[in-house]
């Protein structure tokens, strides 16, 4: 049996973060004007791979695992003096560039998903902060939450590697967090009600774009054509008045729906798109979607599992805030807590490189090495990842130890469980 190819972890991880690179950006941002005994290029790595010190992420923790790893002590003022704009810049960077680093898989031929460049899911969630950022960082909810932050992900699924991050204040509404512009041509969007908009929809088609969401329970769209054989005789009439007349359990068809806009003088104008309806038996309930996409593309009965493949998103956002403590934040210093949550989402990106470098997939089923399992391994050894980066002693012993665990560790041990993703590929719909 040929022995697995010795891929050097630290080269994997410099990939995502160059020391060099680190260095520039961090003069050209205004994180570094002279030198200190504080390095840089530690302080980064220390950020983005000692959230595992202690049972929860705190400043002292990351202080602690930077002393371990350079056997360099620091005073506490020191090293918070470091969180500054500059750094908030510099971590903003890295973690634009380090996406653009990442490989997105390609659809395989034959799946639902071959016709498309990518498939993105786009989704928002709230991070809780200190309240005393309120005023930079209001929330939506005040009595719950008075201070939160909205990041923003548009995220491949086929990957789960995350293609943009944006980042506001939690009280700002979802449909004004995407733009749809050249970008977007050839791809399949798929996001959810809180991204109803009609103007996106046109501006999604007008680019060459797909999309895909819910229909709002309150929308009435008015039959103008059926894909579906037999309902005919339901054309010109709208939706909500013609569903007790359903006999199938599907509904196929091109409608039209008003919106008005929101700026004066507020003419009303149409929007035409295609809506498919499915009847879930168990719930005794519809699920009515929209899309621009034409049946020759995707059959209504695939429709529902590739919109459930959006799901990937919130594991994306559960993976954040359970593995790599994007929810733990100490602080009331806004430049802190900035840092904190990039350095959380740089985490992901190395992890995802780490797993594209490690695990090669002619070796194993992709299947059989789910994220979430990678996550929490990653997770475990971030304090030896962390000190193979930045210590030179006895490095090719560690790594080989450590790359044989990850390897050997990665692969779940349940060969018949299916990611969303390989379900959204092939069709199936429903939990596994």
């Amino acid at each position: 049996m040929a022995r697995p190819q010795n891929i050097r972890l630290t080269q994997a991880l410099a990939s995502v973060l160059p020391r060099r690179r680190i260095r520039i950006l961090a003069s050209r941002c205004g994180a570094v004007r002279r030198r200190r005994k504080l390095d840089i290029v530690a302080l980064v790595y220390s950020l983005v791979l000692g959230f595992g010190a202690g049972d929860k992420r705190t400043l002292t923790g990351l202080r602690r695992a930077y002393h371990r790893a350079t056997g360099t002590r620091l005073a506490a003022s020191t090293f918070y003096a470091r969180f500054n704009a500059g750094l908030v810049r510099l971590m903003r960077e890295l973690v634009v560039e380090a996406i653009d680093k990442l490989d997105p898989p390609r659809p395989r031929r034959g799946s639902v998903f071959a016709p498309f460049r990518e498939v993105l899911a786009i989704d928002s969630t709230l991070v809780r902060l200190h309240n005393a950022l309120e005023d930079a960082y209001p929330s939506v909810w005040r009595n719950y939450m008075r201070a939160s932050a909205k990041l923003t992900v548009v995220m491949n699924v086929l990957g789960r590697g995350a293609k943009t991050l944006g980042m506001t204040h939690g009280s700002r509404h979802d449909v004004h967090l995407l733009e749809a512009g050249p970008w977007v041509k050839g791809r399949l969007l798929i996001f959810d009600l809180g991204f109803f908009r009609a103007t996106l929809f046109k501006a999604v088609d007008h680019h060459g774009g797909y999309f895909l969401c819910r229909l709002r329970k309150k929308s009435n769209p008015v039959i103008e054509s059926t894909n579906t054989n037999g309902y005919a005789h339901l054309i010109g009439r709208k939706l909500k008045d013609v569903m007790p007349q359903l006999r199938h359990t599907v509904f196929d068809f091109d409608g039209r729906l008003g919106y008005q806009e929101r700026l004066p003088p507020h003419t009303t104008h149409d929007v035409h798109f295609r809506v498919v309806c499915l009847y879930n038996r168990e719930l005794d309930t519809w699920h009515s979607y929209v899309t621009n996409l034409p049946p020759s593309m995707l059959i209504p009965e695939d429709l529902g599992a590739v919109y459930a493949a959006r799901w990937e998103v919130e594991l994306f956002f559960r993976e954040l805030k359970s593995h790599y403590r994007l929810d733990q934040l100490p602080t009331k210093n806004r430049h802190i807590t900035e840092c904190l949550i990039y350095a959380a989402f740089l985490t992901v990106v190395l992890a995802r490189k780490l797993y594209q470098h490690l695990l090669s997939p002619r070796s194993q089923d992709r299947r059989r090495l789910p994220f979430d399992r990678w996550a929490a391994i990653v997770a475990d050894v971030s304090q030896e990842l962390l000190q193979l980066l930045l210590s030179r002693r006895d490095r090719r012993f560690r790594e080989h130890r450590l790359a044989r665990y990850l390897r050997r560790e990665a692969v779940d041990p349940n060969a018949t469980r299916m990611t969303l993703a390989t379900r959204a590929e092939v069709g199936i719909f429903g939990p596994a």
